[in-house]
């Protein structure tokens, strides 16, 4: 069995639904973690509503939220502060 990827975190377990229905839609078998315990407490609780999945699937995944406007290209970069910390990662593995 192939390995599932979160391709998406959502604060809003509504958001996180429709962007699931979009991809279903379009063939890609998706599959939520932590969507339940997002909506049965505060939002954001335990990192929100993760989408994910099959890693063989991911690329297209991405690819389709992208045209549908649910993913912007910046949203694929890291942060300032994970530049940060991989760069200082990479000192230590010299």
């Amino acid at each position: 069995m192939s390995e599932l990827v979160t391709i998406r975190t959502f604060s809003s377990s509504v958001d996180f639904e429709m962007v699931k229905a979009y991809l279903e839609s379009m063939g890609i078998e998706c599959f939520g973690k932590d969507e339940i315990i997002n909506r049965a407490y505060l939002a954001n609780v335990n990192g929100g509503a993760k989408l994910q999945v099959r890693e063989e699937q991911a690329e297209e995944a991405v690819k389709l939220l992208i045209q549908g406007g649910y993913l912007k290209d910046e949203d694929l970069e890291p942060t300032p502060e994970m530049k940060w910390i991989t760069k200082l990662l990479n000192r230590f593995k010299k």
